[in-house]
């Protein structure tokens, strides 16, 4: 069974942590969801789901590691 692992609206950052983890030999899907914004406009986000459940733990180790490289990016980013 497949588990949704990870949702965003920044599409660049969907595609690099989906590249990222099937670097690492993880399976994973891209699912495009249309969401409702509360001033009325609609968006898109992006579900990323991982095939194998036995592989969670590892991806979700992955996932933790990129975003928090990815933070720490955008507040050296913004003190600069």
């Amino acid at each position: 069974m497949a588990s949704k692992i990870y949702t965003t609206n920044d599409q660049l950052l969907g595609s690099y942590l989906r590249n990222l983890l099937e670097t690492a030999g993880h399976s994973v899907l891209t699912q495009k969801i249309r969401v409702e914004l509360s001033q009325g406009g609609l968006d898109w986000n992006s579900e990323l789901w991982l095939i194998r459940d036995s592989e969670l733990a590892k991806a979700q180790q992955i996932l933790q590691q990129a975003l928090s490289i990815e933070r720490a990016s955008e507040r050296a980013i913004e003190r600069a």
